[in-house]
């Protein structure tokens, strides 16, 4: 699996809190989440430390056990993490630092993926090999087709209030997340698909998947500008369309912190 990515921060003002680690047999990308203003969010550490320390773990887990299923990585990932900071930090807090976590394995027979909070994974793949638990597929060619694992589910909440998002962290009322509960790995997309029939992947943080759920690009438009131009061609589309849109037309940051990585098989 060759691999390429960027990594890139909202603003030079402000730390990057998107995370990659990647070998030539697995990617990690993970979005980490800031408390809003003025909310305590019982934790002394700050994102970036959060990240840095799950994706530490979970690569750690990986590189150990190379068989053992997502679901159970990173719900031991998320313990390992929390067991790090438990003695100094108030674990309890629903607003404890968070992440999403994205994760693609090459093994030895399939590709396998998981996707927890609103990041989002492409795979191309021969035709005819269903998607994934939770993925869903659409026809790129006449030989291959896509499947898209994007955990959306904080696009249906039902209170965008902090108070109404704070209750609705890690719950099935709301949405799931890597922080302080590590039964959310539980609530992951999964999938495997025969690695053989693997073509191209591509993984994305939300500051990237703006370009399908605001812009009006598709899944596979995102796929071949990264193949053709590179994952920093599709982060400059994402900055381009955030200038160009008015002031307050959607919900939530104008920039986010832009993550894209592009994985050739």
């Amino acid at each position: 699996m060759e691999v390429s990515y960027v990594c890139q921060a909202a603003s030079a003002l402000r730390p990057n809190d998107d995370f990659v680690l990647a070998t030539e047999s697995f990617v990690i990308v993970l979005d980490g989440a800031t408390a809003p203003a003025g909310v305590d969010s019982g934790c002394v550490h700050d994102v970036p430390w959060l990240v840095a320390r799950l994706g530490a773990n979970l690569a750690g887990l990986l590189l150990r056990e190379p068989r053992a299923g997502l679901v159970d990585v990173l719900r031991r990932g998320i313990a390992a993490t929390m067991g790090e900071h438990a003695d100094t930090c108030d674990l309890e807090n629903p607003d404890s630092p968070s992440s999403t976590a994205v994760m693609l394995r090459c093994g030895a027979q399939t590709v396998d993926y998981i996707v927890l909070g609103d990041s989002a994974i492409v795979i191309e793949h021969s035709a005819g090999h269903g998607a994934g638990a939770g993925a869903s597929a659409g026809a790129s060619a006449s030989s291959t087709e896509l499947t898209i694992a994007h955990d959306d589910r904080t696009a249906h909440l039902s209170d965008y209030s902090v108070r109404g998002v704070s209750r609705l962290r890690n719950t099935d009322e709301g949405f799931w997340i890597a922080s302080n509960r590590p039964e959310a790995a539980d609530k992951a997309i999964v999938g495997s698909i025969p690695i053989g029939d693997v073509t191209r992947v591509a993984l994305m943080t939300d500051g990237i998947t703006r370009l399908v759920e605001r812009y009006g690009r598709t899944w596979l438009d995102v796929l071949e500008r990264m193949d053709k131009y590179g994952p920093r061609e599709v982060v400059a589309d994402v900055r381009a369309e955030e200038l160009a849109t008015p002031s307050g037309t959607y919900r939530g940051k104008v920039h986010d912190d832009a993550t894209a990585v592009f994985c050739r098989f």
